[in-house]
C-alpha cells in the first residue's frame, strides 16, 4: 500500500479519536449553562478533569501529522481558515484555564463557569466551520487558497455544520454524564439525551437534503464528505444512524448506564468515517489529493515509523487513565487540591499519632520559568533544523540540565 495512504490513515484515526473523546468533554461545557446548581456543575467538571487534557492529545497528533506528512495541505488550509482555527485554539485555552480557576475562585466562580461554557461552544463551532469548509471545498490557485477574504469561510452551509457539531458533541457529552453521574443529576441528563437526539436528527435531515435541494445550503465548489442521497454509502449511513439513535433513546433509561455512551461512540465514529471516506482521495477538496499534498515518500515513511511507536504509547496511557478513573463521580470527588490540602503539603503533619513528611508545593520562581521556556523554544527550533547537528546536541544537553535542575529544586521537608 502507498506510504501516503498509510500515513493518511494515521491522521484519520487521530481525527476520529479526537472527535469521540474530546467531543464528550467539550459536550460537558456545552451543557453547562443548562445546569444551575453549583454542586452539580462541580460534579460535571469532576467527571472530565482526569481525562480532558489527554483527550486533546489526538488533536496535537492530527496537527503535527498534517504539518509533517502533508505540508502542502497544511499551507493551504491555514491561510484559508486562519480565523476559525485561531478562535478554536483560544476557545480550548479558555476552557482549560477556566476549569482550573473555577476550583479555587471564591468570588468569581460564575465568571469562570461562563468562560468554560463559552470556550467549549466557541471551539466546537469553529471546528464545525472548518469541517463545513472542507465539505464545501477550498479552491487552490497556484498553491494558494482562494479564500483570502477574512470572513469568506462563513456561509449558510458552514454555519449549519457548526451547529450540527455543537449538537453532536452535546449528545455525546450527555451520554457521558449519564454514565458518570447518579441520582437526580443523572435523571436530568437522561432527559437531555432524548431531547438532543430529536434536535440532531432534524439538523442532519436539513444537512442531507439542504445541500442538494435548498439553494441557500448548496456548497460553492461541490459536495464532499457526504455522498449523493441515494448512494450506497449514504443509505448505509442513514440506516446505521437511525438504528443507533433509536438504540440510544430506548437504552438511556435502563440500568446499563455505559451502553448509551458506547452506542454514541459507534454512531460518532461511523459518521466520522463516512465523512472521511466521502473526501477520498482528496485531503483538501476539490483540488488537492493526498498524493499531491504528501511529503516525499522517505519523510512519510519516517513519520509512519514514529507513529507506530507513539500511537501505542498514547493508547496505553489513554486506556490506563480511563481504568484508573472508572466508575461514578460523586459530590465528594474532586481531583483538584483544595486550599487546605495545599497548606497540608507544606509541612509535617500528624496522622494517627505519626509524623508524616509533606512536600513543598510546586511553585516556581519566574527566572526558572523563563529559563525553561526559553530552553524549550530553543530546543524546538533546533529540532526543526535551523542549526547543525552539533548545536542540536548542545541544545538538548542544556535543556536537560535546566529541566533536571528545576526538578531537584523541590525536595522533601
Amino acid at each position: 500500500m502507498d506510504i501516503h495512504i498509510l500515513f493518511a490513515l494515521v491522521i484519520c484515526f487521530a481525527a476520529v479519536m479526537y472527535t469521540i473523546f474530546d467531543g464528550f468533554d467539550l459536550g460537558v461545557g456545552i451543557l453547562f449553562p443548562f445546569i444551575k446548581n453549583e454542586s452539580s456543575r462541580d460534579t460535571m467538571v469532576d467527571s472530565i478533569t482526569p481525562v480532558w487534557d489527554g483527550n486533546e492529545t489526538w488533536l496535537i497528533l492530527l496537527g503535527v501529522g498534517l504539518f509533517g506528512g502533508f505540508p502542502k495541505a497544511y499551507s493551504v488550509l491555514l491561510p484559508a481558515l486562519y480565523l476559525p482555527l485561531i478562535v478554536m485554539v483560544i476557545g480550548l485555552i479558555l476552557r482549560g484555564v477556566a476549569m482550573e480557576f473555577r476550583f479555587v475562585s471564591v468570588h468569581r466562580k460564575s465568571w469562570w463557569d461562563a468562560a468554560f461554557s463559552f470556550g467549549s461552544v466557541m471551539a466546537v463551532f469553529c471546528q464545525g466551520l472548518v469541517l463545513g469548509n472542507l465539505m464545501e471545498g477550498i479552491k487552490v490557485y497556484k498553491d494558494i487558497a482562494y479564500r483570502d477574504i477574512t470572513f469568506n469561510f462563513l456561509s449558510p452551509f458552514t454555519i449549519l455544520i457548526g451547529l450540527v457539531l455543537i449538537v453532536t458533541y452535546a449528545l455525546i457529552g450527555a451520554t457521558w454524564l449519564n454514565f458518570k453521574t447518579s441520582g437526580k443529576l443523572q435523571a436530568t441528563f437522561k432527559r437531555f439525551v432524548k431531547r438532543i437526539i430529536f434536535c440532531l436528527l432534524l439538523l442532519l435531515i436539513l444537512v442531507v437534503f439542504g445541500r442538494f435541494y435548498l439553494e441557500i445550503f448548496i456548497p460553492r465548489f461541490g459536495a464532499f464528505g457526504i455522498g449523493r442521497i441515494l448512494s450506497l454509502p449514504s443509505i448505509v449511513w442513514y440506516i446505521a444512524t437511525v438504528i443507533l439513535t433509536a438504540a440510544i433513546y430506548f437504552t438511556v433509561d435502563r440500568k446499563n448506564d455505559i451502553l448509551p455512551f458506547v452506542l454514541n461512540i459507534l454512531m460518532t465514529a461511523g459518521s466520522a468515517l463516512y465523512i472521511v471516506s466521502g473526501f477520498w482521495p482528496y485531503i483538501v477538496p476539490p483540488d488537492l489529493t493526498i498524493f499531491d499534498a504528501g511529503s516525499p515518500a522517505y519523510g512519510n515513511r519516517i513519520l509512519l515509523i514514529c507513529s507506530l511507536v507513539i500511537v501505542p504509547i498514547i493508547l496505553a496511557y489513554f486506556i490506563y487513565s480511563y481504568i484508573v478513573f472508572k466508575g461514578k463521580v460523586s459530590g465528594k470527588d474532586n481531583y483538584e487540591p483544595s486550599l487546605a490540602e495545599s497548606e497540608l503539603l507544606k509541612s509535617k503533619v500528624k496522622v494517627n499519632g505519626n509524623d508524616h513528611a509533606g512536600f513543598k508545593v510546586l511553585t516556581m520562581a519566574w527566572p526558572w520559568r523563563i529559563a525553561i521556556s526559553l530552553g524549550g523554544i530553543f530546543f524546538f527550533f533546533v529540532v526543526l533544523g535551523f542549526f547543525g547537528d552539533l548545536t542540536a546536541q548542545f541544545a538538548i544537553a542544556v535543556f536537560i540540565v535546566i529541566f533536571l535542575a528545576a526538578c531537584f529544586k523541590y525536595q522533601r521537608i
